[in-house]
């Protein structure tokens, strides 16, 4: 006989289906991670915070699970974001990656492209120019974009592909392969009516009399360099965070001071000076990811090779190259 009885409700096992997450909420997600906050990472992705907030909590309905600890400071991740971090940023690297694959076989790309992360603005004959410049001579074939990133942005924009090589002054970004270039020296920018503006260097400490104009966000390493030298010199700097788009402006103005590279010479800013600052040299490195565009990005480093030698050669009072070989080793040598 068959057992006809009804079955009950409780007896069963329902199973929810697995929800479908959007990219956007783990873009969201990555960038609260990576800044430790949400209005920092809500100006980064050029969104409201509240709207930021509302796609990670969203995020976090989805997954059943508080993904970040809240506090007055910002916000840090939980047991569960961090193990749910590496699995967000394969997703939105593989999703660049299906992209950039399709695009190619369907020929919507005829021209291949190599996009280049370099902090911007870059001084004209600088390396990033000069370097662009050689890697066209050689490959005219390929269209060369550049982008500007800031210090913290570089490593997830090429771990998910959204770039495929990046000059920074930054060091070891965890990328498949890194060299540094060039070592170049830095100076103080000021007004051309500044007392210290016709000096042949100026002290640390001379830096402490005005407004000290700097990027710290978006040039973090070579913050933390001229940080480091002041306190061996036990002088306290104290920054005021600016764009570096408006710092040449701002100091061109009178409304205070800052450090920049000693290339900086050659963009031809009206109504600044450049004083030598002694003791302080940053390190430009070149780093780049495997994948499917890693020929291109190889050639580039070669170009970005070339071009450091011949600004070395031809500059030697602002670029030098590193200590180990003529032309710098090849390996992974970002320190």
């Amino acid at each position: 006989m068959t057992d006809s009885s009804p079955v009950a409700l409780t007896d069963l096992q329902v199973t929810r289906p697995e929800p479908d997450i959007d990219l956007r909420l783990l873009r969201a997600f990555l960038a609260v991670a990576q800044e430790g906050h949400f209005g920092r990472a809500a100006d980064r992705l050029m969104v409201a915070q509240s709207a930021l907030s509302r796609q990670v909590q969203q995020l976090e309905r989805l997954l059943g699970a508080a993904l970040f600890a809240r506090t007055s400071r910002g916000a840090r991740l939980t047991a569960v974001g961090r193990l749910v971090l590496p699995h967000a940023e394969q997703a939105v690297a593989q999703n660049h990656r299906l992209v950039r694959v399709v695009r190619s076989a369907a020929g919507r790309y005829a021209t291949p492209t190599l996009t280049v992360s370099a902090p911007l603005p870059g001084p004209p004959g600088g390396l990033l120019a000069e370097a662009v410049r050689h890697f066209r001579g050689t490959h005219p074939d390929v269209q060369v974009s550049v982008v500007g990133l800031d210090d913290g942005d570089v490593a997830a924009a090429l771990r998910d592909g959204r770039v495929d090589a990046a000059l920074t002054w930054g060091g070891d970004l965890s990328a498949d392969h890194a060299q540094v270039l060039l070592e170049e020296g830095a100076g103080a920018l000021l007004s051309r009516h500044h007392a210290w503006a016709g000096s042949p260097e100026i002290p640390l400490a001379a830096l402490t009399e005005d407004p000290l104009l700097f990027p710290v966000r978006e040039r973090g390493h070579c913050w933390d360099s001229l940080n480091e030298l002041a306190a061996a010199a036990q002088v306290r700097l104290t920054p005021v965070p600016t764009a570096p788009s408006a710092v040449p402006d701002l100091v061109a103005a009178g409304l205070g001071v800052s450090v920049v590279p000693a290339s900086f010479g050659f963009a031809g800013y009206t109504d600044v000076v450049f004083v030598p600052l002694p003791g302080l040299r940053h390190r430009m490195s070149v780093v780049w990811q495997d994948g499917d565009s890693l020929a291109v990005a190889e050639a580039f480093v070669a170009s970005c090779r070339s071009a450091a030698a011949g600004l070395s050669a031809a500059h030697p009072g602002i670029w030098s190259l590193p200590a180990g070989s003529p032309s710098g080793p090849r390996g992974r040598v970002v320190e």
